[in-house]
């Protein structure tokens, strides 16, 4: 019965997002600015959160000024609290609660990309972030670390919690980082200022400030910026 009422106080709140989340144009933008104002955590000024965004738990998310949430990006935050087994990598350069999301100045999340900011993601002013890029700060693992030859582990949040194992870790993007199409984060890294991350890379480790990092594990290749 409480559920059944739950559903029945959120029903015209999430029918005004499905309208709001896809009216095109400027009237749109509008009216997703003036939505989502009092739902987030923090909307700067002149934030666009373009069509088909998907914000879960917005109370956890915090976009700064200028910033550019382009069409179909999906941002996922609020901590898990469930008692399911997990690996959990620290970030000492993570300074937020765990599962908060922060989005800084004149950053833009271009369009169909994925955060995961269960653990938490801090994306510092200035970065770019491409299409298809997915960074994950909480996921499945495909087995447990704790029990690794036990079979009854599985790859789906569907099934009975102590038969899933998690791996968690915050991650920071410091100041005017680039990820390119299809780039992945993985739980924990940090990637100094100055960076960029090649098109299909796979970053599991963290990395110095003006890297260019490439490869599936990634490297650095050289610096970003070279010295004259």
């Amino acid at each position: 019965m409480i559920r059944k009422l739950k559903i029945l106080l959120h029903f015209p709140v999430d029918l005004l997002r499905m309208f709001v989340s896809y009216v095109p144009g400027p009237i749109g933008n509008a009216l997703r600015y003036w939505f989502w104002k009092g739902r987030l955590k923090y909307l700067g000024k002149n934030v666009i959160i373009d069509v088909g965004v998907y914000f879960q738990n917005p109370k956890f998310i915090a976009i700064d000024d200028n910033s550019w949430i382009d069409r179909g990006v999906i941002v996922l935050a609020g901590p898990d609290k469930s008692n399911r087994s997990r690996r959990i990598i620290d970030n000492p350069r993570f300074s937020l609660e765990k599962g908060n999301v922060f989005i800084g100045k004149h950053v833009h999340i271009a369009p169909y990309s994925i955060i995961s900011g269960i653990a938490g993601v801090y994306i510092s002013d200035d970065c770019g972030i491409s299409s298809g890029v997915k960074i994950y700060s909480f996921s499945h693992h495909y087995r447990s670390n704790d029990f690794p030859s036990d079979r009854k582990y599985r790859f789906s949040p569907l099934i009975e919690h102590d038969q899933q194992y998690l791996i968690e870790g915050p991650i920071f993007l410091d100041r005017n980082v680039g990820a390119a199409l299809n780039a992945i984060v993985l739980p924990g890294v940090s990637i100094g200022k100055d960076s960029f991350v090649s098109i299909n890379s796979v970053v599991s480790t963290s990395f110095e400030e003006n890297s260019l990092i490439a490869g599936s594990p990634a490297q650095r290749i050289r610096a970003r910026y070279e010295d004259v």
